[in-house]
């Protein structure tokens, strides 16, 4: 039996800082605020059953929604929405490119 030769290891913490979570610690403030302003956008009926579920590093905002149905409604309006919230973000140095609605992750959101 061929014996190991443990000097080829490397020490999972030595390799642990060099991958990039592309974690940021305000990330749930972020969301949080994201949110705020998709809830003034889209009013308090429609917010109900829309929230705001991640936000992308290539400025993808997903959306899940409670029901294809009002996904559907989210999609007509996409662009005027993405507008809108383009303003409200400003602030923040976010420019969305993008909204993607989602029904299939609303329960998965709902249950955080």
């Amino acid at each position: 039996m061929k014996k190991i030769n443990n000097s080829n290891f490397e020490l999972l913490e030595d390799i642990i800082k060099t991958i990039d979570f592309n974690y940021h610690p305000n990330e749930y403030q972020r969301l949080e605020e994201i949110n705020k302003y998709w809830e003034e956008t889209v009013g308090s009926k429609i917010s109900k059953y829309s929230k705001v579920y991640g936000f992308s590093t290539d400025n993808n905002l997903t959306i899940v929604c409670a029901d294809s149905f009002i996904a559907n409604e989210l999609l007509f309006n996409k662009e005027k929405l993405i507008e809108i919230m383009n303003k409200k973000t400003k602030n923040m140095g976010i420019k969305i490119k993008d909204i993607k609605f989602d029904y299939k992750k609303w329960e998965e959101k709902n249950n955080e």
